[in-house]
């Protein structure tokens, strides 16, 4: 998670006259477990430079200390409360921030599964009220937060109800008009990747009971699947003189076969640090 972009809109809202304090910020960022990243903690540098609270929030914000679920993300919730209480939202207000910067710092939290109102209330963006475009890009921000920060990672999206499903459902919207609501996660992502043109297995492999022990399974085959599919299609180690055995990987496979790679290399190094 990177809230660069999200300091970057929010430091211009205490730029206005009549924004909340340097001590404000101070307290927030000390709250918040950040204040060792304020350069300016009373609006001076340990030298007595002067510094505007838009340098100090945006600094705070590029660090990656503050890339986080549990700190920055709670932080900035904080400070739009404070620029919200200050009229910043508020058009009437002397300290109306401008819909331009209002504008740019409701896409800036977009990314981040959350929906910043004009008038400054910010919540958890619902998945149901979206569709189309606006759902696959919704849906894409959890997917990129999860790869950059799986140890924040929402799993449950909006409603409820789990990324993979969701996901699932938007392709049977998408390509078919609908889909079952009665029907189990194994049914609707069949139907998905039946839909969409992916393969699905024609027998399932028998599985530990133990769902634990099943996931390490399931991430076995995967892996000897990618590592097959590297070989066939000439990307790997000992891979096959012209022709291939197999198509040429897509732009979509090579990055499927990287995240998969991945995805159990990681798995491995956790075990074997402990986890």
């Amino acid at each position: 998670m990177n809230l660069t972009e999200l300091g970057a809109a929010l430091g211009p809202f205490f730029d206005v006259p009549g924004s909340p304090s340097h001590n404000q910020l101070r307290d927030a960022f000390t709250r918040h477990g950040l204040g060792h990243l304020d350069l300016a903690p009373d609006g001076r540098t340990s030298d007595g430079t002067h510094l505007g609270k838009m340098k100090r929030v945006r600094h705070v914000f590029a660090s990656p200390a503050a890339h986080t679920m549990t700190a920055g993300l709670p932080l900035a919730r904080e400070l739009v409360g404070l620029c919200r209480a200050h009229g910043g939202f508020n058009p009437d207000s002397e300290s109306y921030a401008g819909s331009g910067r209002v504008t740019q710092l409701v896409q800036a939290f977009v990314p981040l599964g959350l929906t910043l109102d004009p008038d400054g209330s910010v919540r958890q963006t619902v998945i149901d009220n979206l569709s189309g475009t606006e759902l696959t890009a919704e849906l894409r921000s959890y997917v990129d937060r999860i790869n950059s920060n799986p140890d924040d990672a929402p799993l449950q999206v909006g409603t409820g109800k789990e990324l993979d499903e969701a996901a699932a459902r938007h392709v049977l919207k998408e390509l078919l008009g609908d889909y079952s609501v009665s029907d189990n996660f194994p049914v609707t992502l069949t139907s998905a990747f039946t839909a969409i043109g992916m393969a699905t297995p024609t027998e399932l492999p028998k599985l530990d009971p133990d769902p634990h022990r099943a996931v390490h399974q399931c991430l076995f085959l995967l892996a000897t699947a990618v590592n097959r599919l590297r070989n066939d299609a000439g990307t790997g180690h000992g891979k096959p003189d012209p022709p291939r055995k197999t198509a040429a990987l897509s732009p979509a496979e090579a990055r499927l076969v990287a995240r998969a790679t991945a995805l159990v290399a990681g798995a491995l190094l956790d075990k074997l640090d402990g986890g």
